[in-house]
């Protein structure tokens, strides 16, 4: 029972320790739009989701993120073509110190991105996944709204991938929350 209390007792001292560190969590959620270069049937604009963990030494900031940038069909070229995109990223952004209530931003992302994709026609059928690496840049304000708690508004584009004959882009604005511990 003492050393269930002891580890306990020592836990929340190091969560508490690490809470001043730097450490944070943001959610955005943005409208983009996904253009495939070669199967322009898959172009969409679409709401996307983004979760991240980051952490910040002052004016620079670390961060691992999910985005799910959707699920897109189409016909094209006599084929019935479906795709599903989500990635695993890593952001590592710059803040810019300036007098004012509003904090610009910009970055760069790197991505493992996963295609799932679907492609058929009479008599042809094809099911793949296939991992893809992506680049991008962000940037953005955000607004301390408590001591704790920020708004962000922020653009991006992202390269998700590129296929034997299909460039995939992303453009997007996004607006979300972010917490500091």
């Amino acid at each position: 029972m003492k050393k269930t209390a002891l580890f306990v007792a020592l836990s929340a001292l190091a969560v508490a320790s690490s809470a001043n560190a730097g450490w944070y969590a943001q959610g955005d959620l943005g409208f983009s739009k996904v253009k495939f270069s070669e199967y322009s049937a898959l172009d969409s604009s679409k709401m996307d989701p983004r979760l991240s963990l980051g952490y910040s030494f002052g004016n620079y900031r670390l961060a691992a993120d999910y985005n799910h940038h959707g699920n897109y069909s189409g016909k094209d070229k006599g084929h019935s073509i479906s795709a599903k995109i989500y990635g695993l990223g890593f952001s590592a952004i710059y803040d810019f110190s300036v007098s004012s209530p509003l904090t610009p931003y910009a970055g760069i992302r790197l991505a493992q991105n996963v295609f799932k994709v679907s492609n058929s026609s009479p008599g042809y059928f094809s099911d793949n996944t296939e991992n893809k690496f992506g680049y991008g840049v962000v940037g953005g304000v955000q607004y301390r709204l408590a001591p704790n708690l920020l708004l962000n508004g922020g653009l991006e584009y992202n390269r998700l991938g590129k296929f034997d004959d299909t460039k995939v882009n992303h453009f997007g604005a996004k607006v979300g929350i972010r917490f500091n511990f």
